[in-house]
């Protein structure tokens, strides 16, 4: 809540601990994690984490909360009720730096994740598919998204599927693959509600036409020679080997072929000399007319046949298990440090390497 009196809102010391405490509740009692997504409790646990993940973004000493607090929404996300519970009315104003607009707990959840992919530490890089990963899983519940939201998302396909970028790690790609995948599920089955995205999709068809003609020879694709610090542009994260990637014609080949563009294009296809015609015919110049344009038609019998809903769920690993474990005796040392009870005896909870 915001308020003006001071000290009026404590925050809690032990909010990392009732975080790990939920993600494991969730997940070793799925009955536990089914009462949560069967009632609205789940939009007031959302928040704060959503609250956090933001607060934590720059911080390089704050990386494993941000592990935690996606890998939970990772987890709700693979159920279904979580989609649908995002529909409802995002009312509760709690202070983050975040643009301005009226809409759901799903604008809520894409905006903090948005600020998170184009303003966190680069520590985070490794989340962004799980980041993604969760758009992916609730963007076929998503009704209504803000034009604030949608204007988000289109961002980052723009920054993602910049030519240099994509071939600038071995890995990149991939997130132009999830990001083409939430596009595809809002018109498919979430097309009545969301003119705002279809606008913007229909504003920036030159990144989808840009997509579809991408030259399959790295060699014809040059880096730009100066990045602007202003969100436009995203890192580049060096290669898992550590050595320096060296894109082929036939890497490109492989992924280039199957990027799932037939959708969206076949959208365009429709809807652009639509929308050119009324807007030379009614003379239109203001965006909210041609939304309301968009809003009262219809792609029924137009689209390819829709595919199905596929929802990636968490699944715990051997390196997930490890990172946890590490992370935990790291809050017990930190939360134990005054009085510094591990002083003087024989207990050794971790080893520092000296690099």
């Amino acid at each position: 809540m915001q308020t003006y009196l001071p000290n009026s809102c404590k925050k809690i010391g032990f909010h990392e601990e009732l975080l790990v405490l939920f993600w494991k509740m969730c997940d070793y009692n799925k009955k536990f994690l089914f009462y949560v997504l069967k009632t609205s409790d789940v939009l007031d646990i959302l928040v704060p984490i959503l609250y956090f993940l933001n607060e934590s973004r720059n911080d390089p000493g704050k990386v494993g909360l941000m592990h935690v607090g996606v890998f939970i929404l990772l987890l709700l996300s693979g159920e279904r009720n979580f989609g649908v519970r995002l529909n409802k009315l995002y009312l509760t104003r709690v202070p983050m730096d975040l643009p301005i607009f009226t809409g759901n707990h799903a604008d809520l959840l894409i905006l903090v994740f948005h600020k998170i992919i184009t303003y966190g530490h680069l520590r985070l890089q490794p989340l962004f598919d799980c980041i993604l990963t969760i758009i992916v899983n609730i963007s076929p519940y998503l009704k209504q998204m803000s034009m604030v939201t949608a204007s988000k998302l289109m961002h980052l396909l723009e920054a993602f599927s910049t030519p240099w970028f994509l071939v600038a790690n071995q890995t990149n790609y991939h997130l132009v693959f999830f990001l083409l995948e939430i596009f595809n599920n809002i018109i498919q089955y979430q097309f009545d509600g969301n003119a705002h995205l279809v606008y913007s999709i229909i504003r920036k068809r030159h990144v989808f036409h840009q997509l579809s003609n991408l030259p399959e020879d790295p060699a014809m694709i040059s880096k730009p020679k100066k990045r602007e610090n202003s969100g436009d542009q995203m890192e580049v994260a060096p290669t898992s080997d550590g050595g320096e990637w060296v894109p082929t014609k036939e890497w490109v080949s492989t992924w280039r072929k199957k990027l799932p563009l037939q959708t969206i294009m076949r959208l365009l296809q429709v809807l652009v000399p639509q929308v050119e015609k009324i807007c030379i015919d009614k003379n239109l110049t203001d965006e909210s007319e041609i939304i309301t344009f968009l809003q009262n038609g219809t792609l029924v019998g137009l689209l390819p046949v829709p595919h199905p809903i596929l929802m990636r769920k968490y699944q715990p690993n051997s390196a997930t298990s490890v990172w946890f474990r590490r992370y935990m005796w790291g809050l017990v040392f930190l939360r134990n440090t005054s009085p510094p009870i591990w002083c003087e005896t024989n207990v050794k909870l971790f080893e520092i390497q000296k690099m």
